[in-house]
């Protein structure tokens, strides 16, 4: 009769329980996927919750989170244009202001089309909200600005620079 040593024993063992685990992380991380929500959506159910919005404010909140999720779109497209207009200026021999001050002129003239339909969105947006809700949220921003001013101050400079 052949004696099963006790290291082969337990080389096996720990082969299975590494199998085990390379097939089952994989699996239980694909199974907690949840699905895709757009951000505007992801948007209004943050503020529904939070918030605590009748379903006839989270009907008319939905749209207006969709319109400025389109505008927030094109303004991150033009800042990814004014910063490549940066990068390539620092990369050549010699700065053209001209060619980024003309970038920067354009860039400004599409946030001020854009400043009169946030106006408007914002408008829209006060009007929905209950005076306790509109409060709370008051409330909620200074916490969060106040935390920013908190940070800020403690070195944190270096994070981003543009």
């Amino acid at each position: 009769m052949k004696k099963v040593s006790c290291k082969s024993n337990s080389a096996l063992k720990k082969l299975i329980l590494g199998a085990l685990v390379t097939i089952s992380v994989p699996l239980i991380i694909a199974g907690c996927r949840t699905q895709e929500v757009t951000p505007p959506e992801r948007a209004t159910e943050f503020v529904t919750a939070h918030l605590d919005l009748s379903d006839e404010q989270t009907r008319k909140v939905a749209p207006l989170a969709e319109n400025m999720f389109a505008e927030k779109e094109e303004l991150l497209e033009m800042r990814k244009t004014l910063n490549n207009e940066i990068i390539a200026q620092m990369k050549s021999d010699n700065a053209d202001a001209t060619k980024l001050e003309a970038v920067l002129n354009k860039n400004i003239e599409q946030l001020r089309l854009k400043l009169a339909k946030f106006s408007t969105s914002f408008a829209e947006f006060h009007a929905i909200l209950t005076s306790e809700q509109r409060t709370e949220l008051v409330e909620k921003m200074e916490s969060r600005l106040e935390h920013a001013d908190q940070r800020s101050r403690r070195g944190h400079w270096g994070r981003r620079w543009f």
